[in-house]
């Protein structure tokens, strides 16, 4: 708390001296979610579970003709009851702080911005959103991120992006983990062919330091090249695909992604890619499609390949009202391989001003894992899957939220 304290003094602190030149705006989102579970953790054994989520988020927005400094807080908390609870956290608290400069050059490409965030989560829930683990886990998880970067049109049809970020990952107590340090560079060009097709390439590197006794490093490096086409008004496409390369020292016998030998040092090499359609079925009727596979660090610090499918359809009904349904497969690869599957449908009605409700009912699968039975990560400690058998659930959730101006723009 005493470095939230400081964390919000600063990004309040510098923003007087220049408080009459800025245009600021103050808006605020509050939201109370209700869940019926059939088996909201996938444990083996399923049981049922009534979640209660109350969330509210906050951003201040302070604009010059030529810059602007945003201020955003969040803050969640959730309870659960019912059989499906037990062994388990039963409450969390979820929160954080953003704070972001942005200035703009000569055009809407030419802009610079940094930015500073805070976060802390409850480590159970963190490691359940992530890869569907249900655990014992109990503390939190604390994250330090700073970030830069820079756009440029350096001819009519060509810009350049450069983009750096560190993130320092925690735990309350510390006994709650292993800390770690993840930093990225990334540099990417766009040029513009035509007005309906761009070309696309990037590089980036990722460095993780674990502070285990080893001294884990693992050094991510990813490649790839792209086309993004607007092909008419109700179909378009963007797709990337490249390689990644990655090399660990000091790593612990066992860890995933690093060959299977488990030498202290080893190097792996495979393809990663992701690639998004969108058709414009009808007037009101939008079907998107999107793949991808990557490999990187979880949310703890475990490394993974992950292969997503997802489609998506959307219906504009009225201007009160919408319908989507959404299906996803997915494969999560790391100590053992999990394939995992869902579906939803939910319905929104915007009933009064500022004022939106939705509901929900969603279907997920977990299909048995393969590959062996360690389901720990060795260098984490962390669990990598909930378990070796299948699970499913069945949930319907309903979501009621109220967004309001605190501050008009024009002061």
């Amino acid at each position: 708390m005493k470095r939230t304290a400081i964390a919000v003094s600063v990004c309040f602190g510098l923003a007087p001296s220049a408080a009459s030149a800025f245009d600021w705006s103050i808006k605020a989102t509050e939201s109370e979610t209700v869940e019926l579970n059939s088996n909201q953790f996938l444990k083996s054994s399923p049981a049922g579970s009534v979640g209660s989520y109350s969330t509210i988020t906050t951003n201040a927005e302070a604009r010059t003709p030529t810059s602007k400094f945003d201020f955003d807080a969040d803050g969640s908390y959730r309870k659960y009851w019912g059989p499906g609870v037990e062994g388990v956290a039963s409450e969390s608290l979820n929160y954080g702080f953003r704070g972001r400069y942005e200035a703009t050059e000569k055009g809407r490409f030419d802009k610079e911005f940094v930015e500073s965030a805070w976060r802390q989560q409850s480590t159970s829930l963190a490691l359940l959103n992530d890869f569907g683990v249900a655990t014992r886990a109990t503390g939190y998880i604390d994250t330090l991120r700073v970030a830069g970067g820079i756009d440029r049109s350096v001819t009519a049809r060509d810009t350049i992006s450069l983009f750096a970020t560190s993130t320092r990952t925690s735990y309350e107590p510390s006994s709650g983990g292993l800390p770690f340090t993840d930093t990225l560079a990334r540099g990417s060009w766009r040029h513009n062919v035509s007005s309906i097709t761009t070309l696309t390439a990037s590089s980036e590197a990722e460095l993780l330091d674990y502070d285990n006794a080893s001294k884990t490093h693992v050094q991510i490096y990813r490649n790839q090249v792209g086309v993004d086409a607007t092909l008419s008004a109700v179909l378009s496409f963007r797709i990337n695909a490249g390689a990644a390369y990655l090399t660990t020292q000091g790593a612990v016998t066992g860890s995933p992604l690093i060959g299977g030998s488990g030498a202290s040092n080893a190097a792996v090499t495979d393809w990663i890619g992701d690639a998004v359609l969108t058709y414009k079925v009808l007037k009101n009727t939008t079907l998107a499609v999107t793949a991808s596979q990557s490999i990187g660090p979880s949310v703890v610090g475990s490394l993974f390949k992950r292969d997503t499918v997802d489609a998506t359809l959307s219906q504009t009904i009225n201007a009160q009202s919408s319908l989507s349904m959404s299906a996803s497969v997915s494969r999560q690869i790391g100590t053992t391989t999990t394939d995992y599957a869902s579906a939803s449908m939910t319905y929104s009605y915007n009933f009064i001003r500022d004022w939106t409700a939705s509901l929900t009912y969603r279907y997920q699968h977990r299909f048995a894992s393969t590959g062996g039975t360690t389901i720990i990560d060795p260098t984490t400690g962390f669990p990598t899957v909930s378990g070796i058998g299948p699970a499913d659930s069945n949930s319907i959730m309903v979501v009621v939220s109220n967004s309001f101006t605190i501050l008009p723009r024009g002061n």
